[in-house]
């Protein structure tokens, strides 16, 4: 079972860095591949559900300068062979010249679907640098 669960992870792991390099890349296309509709995002407090991914990395960029994202470290912290949560324990979006604008932490939900692991539930936590 060891060996099931690892490769489970392993998966898991896989679509997240494939949803953090299309993020990067602002590659919305391959985003709404990695997610399961409706997305569920829980705020401050409420959840709301989205039919199309609430974030465009290029609308992030203009707003808030974000250039790149440093110091990431995710860790699946369950999966099942249907089910998974990652966590980002933290993160650091940083501008051009390399200072930071935020730290961030997060929780994804995910769903083992016939077309692969999709996300279908996120929380973040952005803190000001």
């Amino acid at each position: 079972m060891t060996d099931q669960l690892n490769s489970l992870t392993s998966e898991v792991i896989e679509a997240y860095q494939r949803y953090l390099n299309a993020f990067m890349a602002d590659d919305m296309d391959t985003i709404n591949a990695l997610v399961s509709y409706p997305l569920a995002y829980i705020g401050d407090g409420v959840v709301t559900m989205f039919n199309e991914f609430p974030i465009h990395p290029s609308t992030l960029r203009e707003q808030t300068g974000w250039s790149d994202t440093r110091d990431m470290h995710y860790t699946v912290v369950g999966v099942s062979e249907t089910k998974a949560h990652l966590i980002l324990d933290s993160g650091t979006r940083v501008r051009q010249d390399g200072s930071p604008i935020e730290d961030i932490y997060a929780f994804y939900a995910w769903t083992k679907t016939t077309g692969g692991w999709k996300m279908f539930a996120v929380s973040d936590v952005c803190v000001a640098a």
